[in-house]
């Protein structure tokens, strides 16, 4: 019989951010056993079909700057969801947190018999705190975080109310377990990535002399930014260091010097990706806290290979194989890989043809049906949750 999965997603559904990844997995999850539907306030020029979008805002207020309407969308978004998924008529009905709706409605969706689902897009607040805490403590920098220990209180009581909860990294997983969730309502799982949207052969940057390095996405704290110019400035390597997305202030308060040496390149806007990608050598993610991060699925995705954290490795980069996995407080071991890799072009391309390889088990389409499969499972009252190293079957093959 038929399932049904309303995704709660209280965003605009764009090609940025969770949104994006949101409909990526609708997109492929929805066919003739799941009828997907995601609940957004407005969307504008990404098909998520076959999955159906409803968008919540009256029709005039989907084409003016959304601050503008924010307000708006969010007054009355939850119970317009509830009434959504008390109308369907599947026996087996399934509702699809992205990623907090308040915890009555959470009850209220299980009092009316729907299996609820939420995604883990980072760690579980309260280790996210710690890790960032620590990490400003470090720099001499007051925390510039939003999370309080209220908020962390707040998520452990929605999390301990669903009844499934989608984790897209290993290190998700721990820190869930860490806060007392049960291991069997963890789904182990991962992020993708879309090859057409880094289809082409066009160069951001033209070659230079000796190595490129490169980063994408916010350069921050959080992601270890900091940590990485330390250790590139150290490494003694001749090319440069690229470091594409918005550059948080502390960054800049704290880096300053290292960020103005001539060897680093600052991109804060980027659209083609691709292109930059393609410029590229090596990709490096020092992150310190992170869910899925799908930078590293796409650099993968583009033949890169990576230097990253268990934080930033996600399910793609093994240790040796796809690149180093390493402590972001490691500062020999990077600097240690950043050398290894800029002066052996043979492991490089080990790597880096390991990385691509890897890639194409971890393709949108691919992730989408094993969530699928994870979601139907659960709907009929199918089998048990799976260990991480077999939902994807040879996904993660040693």
């Amino acid at each position: 019989m038929p399932a049904s999965l309303d995704i709660f997603l209280p965003l605009p559904l764009t090609r940025r951010g969770p949104s994006y990844t949101c409909g990526m997995l609708a997109r492929g999850m929805s066919g003739p056993e799941l009828a997907v539907t995601i609940l957004t306030p407005r969307t504008r020029s990404y098909s998520v079909y076959p999955a159906t979008v409803v968008q919540s805002l009256p029709f005039w207020a989907r084409f003016v700057p959304y601050r503008w309407v924010k307000a708006m969308a969010q007054s009355g978004f939850d119970e317009k969801y509830l009434s959504r998924v008390r109308g369907r008529r599947e026996q087996f009905r399934g509702a699809y947190i992205w990623p907090d709706a308040k915890l009555e409605t959470i009850r209220e969706l299980r009092r009316d018999g729907a299996v609820v689902f939420r995604e883990m897009i980072n760690c579980h607040r309260g280790t996210a705190k710690g890790i960032l805490d620590d990490a400003y403590a470090r720099i001499g920098v007051e925390p510039r975080h939003t999370i309080t220990e209220a908020s962390a209180r707040g998520e452990q009581e929605l999390l301990e109310a669903v009844d499934y909860i989608f984790c897209p990294n290993d290190m998700v997983e721990k820190s869930l377990i860490q806060h007392g969730l049960s291991s069997a309502k963890l789904l182990p799982a991962s992020y993708g990535w879309e090859p057409s949207r880094f289809a082409g052969t066009r160069r951001l940057l033209e070659p230079a002399k000796g190595v490129t390095l490169v980063l994408a996405g916010s350069i921050c704290v959080r992601k270890g930014c900091h940590l990485l110019l330390d250790y590139w400035a150290s490494s003694g390597v001749q090319g440069r260091l690229i470091l594409a997305g918005e550059v948080e202030a502390a960054i800049r308060e704290r880096c300053g010097e290292l960020i103005a040496r001539s060897d680093v390149v600052l991109l804060e806007y980027m659209t083609d990706i691709g292109a930059l990608y393609r410029s590229a050598d090596v990709f490096v993610f020092p992150s310190l806290e992170e869910g899925g991060p799908q930078v590293t699925y796409e650099a993968c995705g583009c033949g890169l290979p990576v230097v990253t954290t268990p934080m930033g490795a996600g399910r793609i980069v093994r240790d040796g194989k796809e690149g180093y996995v390493l402590d972001p407080y490691d500062r020999d071991g990077w600097i240690d890989a950043i050398r290894t890799l800029a002066r052996d072009g043979d492991r490089r391309a080990a790597m880096a043809a390991a990385a691509r390889s890897r890639a194409d088990l971890f393709r949108w389409d691919l992730v989408a049906k094993r969530r699928r499969k994870q979601i139907i499972e659960r709907l009929l009252g199918g089998e048990a949750v799976k260990s991480p190293a077999s939902i994807a079957s040879t996904e993660h093959s040693q």
